[in-house]
């Protein structure tokens, strides 16, 4: 087993994805990655890359065990940046209970209420015009003003920082895959998002608020002070980890709803099916597509032996419409039963899973009553890798509905 001071980092090289059968560069991946995925697992559900340092991982069964077996952690952080709540146990149940409070189911389901509202607000303002972008118009201001509600961060600021939010999404993938522009880009947003977080952390030490900026600045239940640069780190983490990837999951999630009518159609005559449909849009059409792991110590995977060191990439896509657990996977089915990847599993769950949900289920229920239907203007993905993520979903509001109390 490897000690702590010889934990390896998650990295990959440049030319890792040369490796792959398949351009996951090209317009048909980002288009539709889903066809090279079953062509990856076709071959067999561990798939060793780059003379076996690098595994691809794209069957349920095994991606389940990796997520759930502690011999696999992040290392020295996850995809070589040190983050808050990223980091192996014990220090990442220390640093998660220091965060979770505002994003505990209890907590989320007291906002459940207001989220309704504000969705149903934003829906039918939009349907006074007719048509709406989904992302820019709904998703991005329902996600922006919760996020800073919960963490603390006035959202009155936001001209001092919004402007980073696409580039720190560059840190989700590994330097090693970015280019010279995105690498740059990524590297000014977080300095200026550090810099603006550092002087809202000492105007909370200077006056305390019932906030999670306060509570991460003040002392822990265990006596522990954290030092700037955690707090700084563990907010951006939060901020981003909890603005961004929501934003596209219920942008996705529509598409994936509008593309099956039918489905669509019985989401608007039954509500109750809206968790059913928030599940099953996270399994059909993941944003996070690929979760990263290393073996920290020797170790297997469904008898494969793995040495320690090994990078592991569990592609959630794929395994996500492995055929052994979901037949006919390529099709969106509300009814499907729920346990999919997409939120991980295990230590590493997502810490905002049912903040994400609620408001997923507040916006699809929110559209559907105002019978929505495509533009019929393409609909583009971003191009990054460990990402996927509509950029613009334009879509007609042929009704209205009221908004809720």
């Amino acid at each position: 087993m490897m000690t702590n001071e010889a934990r390896p980092r998650i990295s990959v090289t440049a030319d890792f994805w040369d490796h792959l059968p398949f351009d996951v560069r090209g317009e048909a991946f980002l288009a539709d990655p889903y066809p090279f995925y079953e062509t990856l697992r076709t071959t067999e559900p561990v798939t060793p890359f780059a003379g076996g340092g690098v595994l691809a991982v794209t069957g349920y069964h095994a991606a389940l065990a990796v997520l759930g077996d502690r011999r696999f952690g992040l290392g020295d952080g996850a995809l070589e940046s040190q983050s808050f709540v990223l980091v192996d146990p014990p220090e990442h149940r220390r640093r998660r209970a220091r965060v979770s409070g505002p994003f505990t189911a209890r907590a989320v389901e007291r906002l459940r209420p207001m989220i309704r509202h504000r969705t149903a607000a934003l829906v039918s303002a939009a349907a006074v015009r007719g048509e709406v972008e989904v992302v820019a118009d709904l998703a991005v201001p329902l996600a922006l003003e919760l996020i800073c509600a919960l963490v603390g961060v006035p959202l009155e600021d936001r001209a001092q920082w919004y402007g980073a939010l696409p580039a720190l999404s560059f840190g989700f993938t590994p330097a090693a895959l970015l280019d010279e522009e995105s690498l740059a880009r990524l590297t000014t947003a977080r300095l200026d998002f550090a810099r603006y977080l550092g002087a809202l952390i000492e105007d909370r030490r200077r006056a305390p608020r019932d906030d999670l900026v306060s509570a991460l600045v003040a002392p822990g239940a265990d006596g522990t002070v954290l030092t700037d640069q955690e707090v700084i780190t563990g907010l951006g983490q939060l901020i981003v980890a909890g603005y961004e990837p929501t934003v596209h999951q219920m942008a996705n999630g529509l598409y994936a709803l509008l593309r099956h009518p039918g489905q669509l159609a019985r989401l608007r005559t039954d509500p109750s099916c809206v968790p059913a449909a928030v599940e099953e849009a996270l399994r059909y059409d993941p944003v996070l597509q690929v979760i990263a792991r290393i073996a920290l110590q020797d170790a297997d995977i469904g008898g494969r032996p793995i040495a320690a060191g090994t990078v592991v990439g569990i592609l959630a896509g794929a395994a996500n419409r492995d055929p052994e657990v979901f037949p006919d996977g390529h099709r969106l089915d509300i009814t499907r039963s729920p346990h999919h990847l997409t939120l991980g599993h295990g230590e590493h769950f997502c810490l905002g899973a049912h903040l994400a949900r609620v408001q997923a289920e507040a916006l699809f229920s929110a559209v559907a009553r105002c019978r929505p239907v495509l533009t019929g203007e393409p609909v583009r993905y971003r191009p990054q890798v460990f990402l996927r993520e509509v950029e613009r979903l334009p879509v007609v509001l042929t009704e209205r509905a009221a908004e809720e109390d």
